[in-house]
């Protein structure tokens, strides 16, 4: 009569040794079950504000070619107004594409609106520098736009993936 080694043991166990093939199939499942939960967690923590997304932000890049944006400018190039937190940074020269835009929203609700109007704004401003401004156009088709929890971040710059990593590390 063979051996029995019990329940589980068989699947992993094959003649007494260890069956790399099948041990190795659930190492991978338990790694993919990890990932996925460190995915989902990956949410961003909600209770950060936009101040503190702005000065790491600032931290990290120089905003030449910037200035600070008012509730006015949102609503002029965006048509967005009511968020808990808002950072915007516009040009501060007609012919700059330089552009950055931290919102955290009320709710859940909101990201799609502000995920549509930032687009909508990257789209006018491709158009508008199409054909003549080379250097601003390459910026435009760099542009990162980022929703990590509550946030939604627009980053338009040669610093874009500096800015996208400070907004990440910050939240």
């Amino acid at each position: 009569m063979g051996k029995s080694y019990g329940g589980g043991c068989r699947i992993i166990m094959k003649n007494g040794k260890l069956d790399r093939i099948n041990l190795l199939k659930y190492l991978m499942v338990v790694l993919l079950i990890i990932y996925v939960v460190f995915l989902v967690t990956q949410e961003g923590d909600n209770t950060v504000s936009v101040d503190t997304i702005e000065k790491n932000i600032t931290k990290a890049v120089k905003l030449e070619g910037m200035k600070k944006g008012t509730t006015q400018d949102l609503k002029k190039y965006y048509s967005l107004n009511d968020y808990e937190g808002i950072s915007l940074y516009i040009p501060d020269d007609v012919m700059s594409v330089n552009e950055i835009l931290v919102i955290k929203v009320k709710n859940e609700s909101q990201i799609e609106t502000v995920e549509k109007a930032v687009e909508i704004r990257v789209n006018t401003q491709e158009k508008n520098f199409e054909g003549y401004g080379v250097e601003q156009t390459k910026l435009i088709h760099a542009a990162i736009i980022e929703t990590r929890g509550r946030y939604v971040l627009l980053a338009v710059s040669k610093d874009a993936d500096r800015i996208d990593a400070a907004f990440k590390k910050s939240i």
